[in-house]
């Protein structure tokens, strides 16, 4: 059994979740020897990197102030693990990018062999956990319990960069990962909101929608904000059925199917220690060759490419086809410009 050191970098509220699901991982042995705070300039992470011969680190911060200490850590052998798709776009030598954290396990850089340690090696995405409902869901999906899936509906509370990341993400987990083709948003900015305790220097929207045409036909509806159903929750529209997961009062995973003659049906759910402890498991077995991880960067990079086609077209007040233009922070620009 392996041993690996891990620091967390960000020491917020989530940190916590990150550290427990450290503390459970039975596939290997590990040391939680450091933490950092965000610092705008990595100099914490940077110490991270170089004092403590780290293994693993797991970036506990949002999108956008943990973006320089995600990069200062990035050290040859250290394997990033975040909760988000991605970080917002910034300017680097005058180049406008955008950031995809490899599938972080994470995701994790602007450059997939950041998150390699050999040429074939599994990105680690910051993809969102699996939870056991949303691995069976998909699993009913591929089988047809449902017919022909044609519509994911996602909803959560806050705003597009924060739990809409997770959002957009798990609608394309559930959808193959299958390419975006056209977007078509608006959002709401009434409150003029200038930050939230977890990321208090990013400005943000009261209320988004967003809706999202795939290449396999299936549409994904994203709704953020004041007026969306604040729950985490999914439905998911077949031909021959409905799947809900996280619906409020109902199993975490319920299923409607043309195939079955007795209504609704909660499926058998595998129990886990949580949905973090399972992806650091799912990280270890990939860094030892044992699995090929569900991270790649350019997954990250296709949920925040989403994120910033919704806020895109809201300011030109049209639908748009993917690849989306825009390679700045798109909502920084709308305010600036006074569009919102």
């Amino acid at each position: 059994m392996n041993t690996y050191r891990v620091g967390i970098i960000g020491c917020g509220g989530i940190a916590g979740v990150h550290a427990d699901g450290y503390r459970a991982v039975r596939k290997a042995r590990i040391e939680l020897v450091a933490g950092a705070d965000i610092n705008p300039q990595g100099a914490g992470a940077q110490r991270l990197s170089a004092e403590y011969d780290l293994q693993l680190y797991g970036i506990s911060a949002r999108c956008w102030n943990g973006s320089a200490s995600t990069w200062s850590a990035s050290a040859p052998g250290a394997h990033p693990m975040r909760g988000h798709p991605g970080c917002v776009p910034e300017r680097r030598e005058g180049h406008p990018v955008l950031k995809a954290h490899g599938r972080q396990p994470g995701r994790g850089g602007p450059d997939d062999r950041r998150l390699r340690k050999g040429g074939d090696h599994p990105d680690r995405r910051p993809r969102t956990p699996l939870a056991p409902q949303a691995v069976k869901a998909r699993e009913l999906v591929r089988q047809g319990e449902i017919g022909r899936l044609s519509l994911i509906w996602g909803h959560c509370a806050l705003d597009l960069m924060n739990n809409g990341t997770h959002v957009i993400d798990l609608i394309n987990i559930l959808n193959n990962d299958e390419e975006p083709v056209w977007v078509m948003g608006q959002i709401d900015r009434h409150r003029q909101l200038q930050g939230r305790g977890n990321h208090p220097d990013m400005v943000m929207e009261d209320m988004a929608v967003g809706r999202v045409g795939y290449a396999n036909g299936v549409v994904g509806l994203m709704e953020l904000g004041e007026r969306a159903d604040h729950g985490f929750g999914f439905r998911l529209v077949g031909t021959d059925g409905l799947i809900e997961i996280n619906r409020p009062d109902s199993p975490k995973l319920k299923v409607l199917s043309g195939f079955r003659q007795r209504g609704w049906h909660a499926p058998e759910l595998v129990p886990i220690h949580s949905n973090f402890h399972a992806k650091i498991e799912e990280l270890i077995e990939a860094v030892e060759g044992r699995a090929t991880h569900r991270g790649r960067a350019q997954h990250g990079r296709r949920a925040l490419e989403i994120i910033m086609g919704i806020f895109e077209s809201s300011s030109r007040r049209a639908a748009l086809e993917f690849p989306i233009p825009a390679q700045d922070f798109v909502l920084e620009r709308m305010i600036r410009e006074g569009d919102v």
